[in-house]
Protein backbone atom coordinates (compact mmCIF):
# COMPACT_ATOMS: atom_id res chain seq x y z
CA UNK A 1 0.00 0.00 0.00
CA UNK A 2 1.33 3.26 -0.82
CA UNK A 3 2.27 5.42 2.44
CA UNK A 4 -0.38 8.34 1.44
CA UNK A 5 -3.01 5.62 1.90
CA UNK A 6 -1.69 4.49 5.58
CA UNK A 7 -3.61 5.71 8.22
CA UNK A 8 -2.45 6.00 11.73
CA UNK A 9 -5.49 4.44 13.49
CA UNK A 10 -5.03 3.00 16.56
CA UNK A 11 -6.41 2.32 20.17
CA UNK A 12 -5.11 4.67 23.29
CA UNK A 13 -6.74 2.60 25.61
CA UNK A 14 -10.01 0.47 25.43
CA UNK A 15 -12.27 3.76 25.66
CA UNK A 16 -9.93 6.07 23.61
CA UNK A 17 -9.00 5.75 19.74
CA UNK A 18 -6.88 8.16 17.38
CA UNK A 19 -7.67 7.95 13.62
CA UNK A 20 -6.86 10.03 10.86
CA UNK A 21 -8.73 11.76 8.53
CA UNK A 22 -8.22 11.14 4.46
CA UNK A 23 -5.28 13.38 3.02
CA UNK A 24 -7.41 16.34 1.48
CA UNK A 25 -9.15 16.83 5.37
CA UNK A 26 -9.01 20.11 6.82
CA UNK A 27 -10.22 21.09 10.05
CA UNK A 28 -12.04 24.33 8.44
CA UNK A 29 -13.46 22.14 5.97
CA UNK A 30 -17.08 20.92 5.85
CA UNK A 31 -16.11 17.25 7.22
CA UNK A 32 -13.69 19.01 9.28
CA UNK A 33 -16.91 20.89 11.16
CA UNK A 34 -18.86 17.59 11.18
CA UNK A 35 -16.12 15.73 12.61
CA UNK A 36 -15.98 18.23 15.48
CA UNK A 37 -19.81 19.30 16.00
CA UNK A 38 -21.49 15.80 15.13
CA UNK A 39 -23.41 15.58 17.62
CA UNK A 40 -24.72 19.54 17.90
CA UNK A 41 -25.76 18.19 13.69
CA UNK A 42 -26.95 15.04 15.09
CA UNK A 43 -24.93 12.82 13.74
CA UNK A 44 -23.82 9.49 14.88
CA UNK A 45 -20.26 8.10 14.56
CA UNK A 46 -19.97 4.33 15.00
CA UNK A 47 -16.59 2.69 14.81
CA UNK A 48 -15.75 0.07 12.95
CA UNK A 49 -12.60 -1.89 13.00
CA UNK A 50 -10.16 -4.75 12.20
CA UNK A 51 -7.09 -6.12 13.05
CA UNK A 52 -5.73 -6.62 9.53
CA UNK A 53 -6.83 -6.61 5.75
CA UNK A 54 -6.11 -10.30 5.27
CA UNK A 55 -5.41 -13.66 6.71
CA UNK A 56 -4.08 -15.30 4.13
CA UNK A 57 -6.27 -14.93 0.95
CA UNK A 58 -9.41 -14.32 3.05
CA UNK A 59 -10.44 -10.37 3.60
CA UNK A 60 -10.81 -10.07 7.12
CA UNK A 61 -14.60 -8.70 8.93
CA UNK A 62 -14.62 -5.66 10.35
CA UNK A 63 -15.42 -5.87 14.49
CA UNK A 64 -18.17 -2.83 15.53
CA UNK A 65 -17.14 -0.91 18.13
CA UNK A 66 -20.24 0.75 18.94
CA UNK A 67 -20.81 4.98 18.84
CA UNK A 68 -18.15 7.47 19.41
CA UNK A 69 -18.00 11.13 20.27
CA UNK A 70 -15.27 13.77 19.41
CA UNK A 71 -12.37 14.77 22.39
CA UNK A 72 -9.85 16.25 20.39
CA UNK A 73 -7.95 17.18 16.76
CA UNK A 74 -4.65 17.86 15.27
CA UNK A 75 -3.11 18.88 12.27
CA UNK A 76 -4.61 19.24 8.72
CA UNK A 77 -4.29 16.99 5.98
CA UNK A 78 -5.12 15.07 7.48
CA UNK A 79 -6.70 16.14 10.59
CA UNK A 80 -5.52 13.10 13.35
CA UNK A 81 -8.67 12.81 15.57
CA UNK A 82 -9.46 11.46 19.14
CA UNK A 83 -12.83 9.95 19.65
CA UNK A 84 -14.10 7.88 23.31
CA UNK A 85 -15.97 5.21 23.15
CA UNK A 86 -19.35 5.09 24.51
CA UNK A 87 -18.67 1.69 26.10
CA UNK A 88 -15.34 0.44 26.39
CA UNK A 89 -13.43 -2.24 24.33
CA UNK A 90 -14.35 -5.35 25.92
CA UNK A 91 -11.73 -7.16 27.27
CA UNK A 92 -12.00 -10.21 25.44
CA UNK A 93 -11.76 -7.83 22.51
CA UNK A 94 -8.58 -6.09 23.83
CA UNK A 95 -6.01 -8.74 22.50
CA UNK A 96 -7.12 -8.74 18.94
CA UNK A 97 -7.83 -5.30 18.28
CA UNK A 98 -4.24 -4.54 20.10
CA UNK A 99 -5.69 -2.15 22.49
CA UNK A 100 -3.05 -1.27 25.50
CA UNK A 101 -3.76 -1.86 28.93
CA UNK A 102 -5.92 0.87 30.85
Amino acid sequence: MNAEHRYADRFLSPELFEWQSQNRTTRASRDGERIQNHRALGLHVHLLVRPTKRAGATITPFIYCGEVDFVSWEGDNPITVRWRLREPVPPTMRSALKVPAD
